[in-house]
């Protein structure tokens, strides 16, 4: 059992479930989280590099679930609307092979357990786990791929397929896995964090963390930044205009994004893909 002695508020409780994607869109910008989660509004675009991105994700699942690498790259690349998009996704793609060698090696030598792909995760308000989609899920996550090996040990890797940063909010995205990985699996002792940057095949790993120190750093971070995202959106949907503007799918209704006359992107220059 976890134990923490915070107690949600009733706002954090109304915006439930939360996720590490949505306590980050409603600090980055309310107005964006007010049109995707309380007003609901349809994306009036999808963008292309989000397109490229679940492409490249759909080939790696399809690929560590055992479809041939060279079949399930062809039907992920149906997935794209234009020879620009495809070139992107086979420029990132060429990191998939050495990623899931990668893997193979590690199973070679590791005793796994257990696969999980896309494997959802949800807890309650409180910190007892229930299922993804129940209504009374407080704080949810899918991890893109995990094992269990070796006798207590849980890796947890999560797939980008942007440019390779270093920014706090892919920290916060893992410590919120680990939290839910922690309260799920009770017998696992340490829990690796990894990071698998697609596009230059690099395979990132913070060092082990045992499921006890989860729960006394990471699980408090957690429950204090979903509270700092339920406050950002309390006053309303108020824009906060930054470089992320520029591949916001609700820009051409967003007042801000009308103030900033967005101009079509020239196809020479290069788009900083996410």
């Amino acid at each position: 059992m976890v134990f923490c002695a915070q107690v949600a508020t009733t706002r954090a409780l109304a915006h439930a479930p939360w996720s590490a994607s949505k306590v980050q869109m409603a600090l980055q910008c309310p107005r964006l989280f007010h049109y995707r989660y309380v007003e609901r509004v349809k994306e009036p675009e999808t963008m292309p590099e989000l397109r490229v991105g679940k492409a490249i994700h759909s080939a790696l699942e399809q690929i560590l679930l055992g479809t041939p690498l060279f079949d399930a790259v062809a039907e992920a690349r149906q997935q794209l609307e234009s020879e620009r998009e495809v070139a992107r996704f086979d420029a990132i793609g060429v990191g998939i092979r050495p990623f899931v060698e990668r893997i193979d090696e590690f199973r070679r030598r590791r005793r796994v357990r257990r696969q999980l792909i896309e494997f959802p995760l949800a807890m309650r308000e409180d910190l007892t786990t229930t299922t993804f989609y129940n209504s009374d899920a407080f704080y949810r996550g899918i991890l893109d791929v995990a094992y269990v090996f070796d006798s207590d040990n849980l890796a947890l890797v999560d797939h980008k397929s942007g440019v390779r940063t270093g920014q706090r909010t892919i920290v916060e995205q893992l410590e919120g896995y680990a939290v839910l990985a922690a309260a799920y699996f009770r017998n696992i002792g340490r829990i690796w964090l990894g990071i698998h940057w697609v596009a230059s095949g690099v395979l990132e790993w913070a060092r082990p963390v045992k499921t006890s120190d989860v729960n006394q750093h990471f699980l408090p971070r957690v429950l204090d930044n979903i509270e700092a995202a339920a406050l950002a959106i309390d006053d309303g949907p108020r824009s906060h205009p930054g470089s992320w503007c520029e591949r916001c799918a609700y820009r051409s209704i967003c007042p801000t994004g009308r103030e900033l006359r967005f101009e079509p992107v020239d196809d020479d220059e290069p788009e900083p893909w996410m």
